[in-house]
């Protein structure tokens, strides 16, 4: 962080004043503020809570909303009532103000973590265990392309963030994003960032501008922070013509994972037969890996899938996706804290073993 963006996150920790304690807090993934009363926060593996904080009116809070939107360069007035940015630490902010709001102003935050969190990390918290990091390895170093599959708040961005620490140093990659949440320790990594239109004669740079021109940059990897838009037929062109990549999106289970990208293509407006788009999508991810958020708050890896194409004997007509689970988590109930229990299990082998065998990358003992 240069000083300019670290004299602007002090301003905004002051016109934030009631709630600048809990964004200190390295405990606090969450903040969320519904009018100048109610504030409530969310730590880490617990569940959200009220806490005593509060603006002296609504007009107050409003009119600190509107300071923050001129010092992160945004447009927030009656005209433009949603914000959706990013802090100058990172973090992620959405706002909402009259008249879609007619409270006052509402405000979540999503805190960007100050320490960027490790393979280790995830061991740690029961995230995953070594044989599943062995396998996620595994897929990284033959150049798979990886799709990442969750509910918001699962921690798509975070696995993301330790597959991309996977990537071998002499590889280029190129980060794609809304908001910067991407963090890769290493040299070769340009992290592109699309451009909001500040006003009537500016011009706006889309996810999908900045995939196309991202293949220009002669990368080994694209990493899309996550695919909700047009872009996802220039990300899908990407994986099918030699480029490697990862990108998540929000799905509830590995297989519509590959539906719901399916979605976005059809919904790109372009004019390509639903059959065309499968076949696409088919050959375009190699994995998807399904993490969830579960009830007791914790956080883990369900499932990791192999993409093999469409299964015609099922459909020849339109064929569903043929998937092979690899790696899960099964459930066995609750502990006497009620935290859920269970183990992760190899589920399957996959069709590339002699391939990593080929290239000496090491098998995961699992499939040994």
């Amino acid at each position: 962080m240069n000083v300019g963006q670290q004299l602007n996150l002090e301003l905004l920790k002051y016109l934030l004043g009631p709630i600048a304690p809990y964004l200190e807090d390295p405990a606090v993934t969450d903040l969320f503020i519904y009018g100048h009363r109610d504030v409530y926060v969310k730590r880490q593996g617990a569940r959200i809570e009220p806490v005593a904080a509060a603006w002296h009116s609504g007009t107050d809070l409003v009119l600190a909303t509107e300071s923050i939107a001129e010092i992160i360069h945004r447009r927030l007035d009656a005209n433009h009532p949603i914000l959706d940015s990013r802090l100058p630490d990172g973090s992620r902010v959405n706002i909402v103000i009259p008249p879609c709001y007619p409270q006052g102003a509402c405000i979540s935050i999503r805190i960007f973590p100050k320490e960027r969190l490790t393979a280790d990390d995830l061991l740690r918290f029961g995230t995953v265990d070594n044989a599943g990091l062995d396998i996620l390895k595994a897929l990284v170093a033959l150049g798979q392309n990886i799709l990442i599959s969750g509910g918001t708040g699962s921690g798509k961005t975070t696995l993301l963030n330790v597959l991309g620490g996977f990537i071998p140093t002499g590889e280029i990659v190129v980060t794609v994003e809304d908001s910067r949440e991407i963090s890769l320790p290493r040299a070769l990594w340009a992290a592109l960032e699309s451009k909001h239109a500040l006003h009537e004669d500016d011009r706006a740079v889309t996810l999908q501008d900045l995939v196309h021109n991202s293949l220009r940059m002669n990368p080994k990897w694209v990493i899309v922070g996550e695919v909700r838009g047009a872009e996802a037929l220039d990300l899908i062109r990407a994986f099918n013509t030699g480029h490697a990549g990862m990108s998540t999106v929000h799905a509830n289970s590995a297989y519509d994972a590959l539906v719901a990208l399916e979605n976005l293509v059809l919904q790109s407006g372009l004019d390509i037969p639903a059959r065309a788009v499968k076949e696409l999508v088919s050959r375009a991810i190699r994995a998807v890996v399904q993490v969830g958020q579960l009830p007791d708050e914790s956080r883990k890896i369900l499932e990791i899938v192999e993409v093999n194409g469409l299964d015609y004997a099922a459909s020849p007509t339109f064929p569903p996706y043929h998937i092979t689970s690899l790696y899960r988590f099964r459930f066995d109930g609750r502990d006497g804290r009620g935290r859920l229990t269970g183990r992760f299990e190899s589920t399957g082998r996959p069709s590339f073993l002699d391939e990593l065998r080929l290239r000496d990358i090491p098998t995961p003992e699992v499939w040994s």
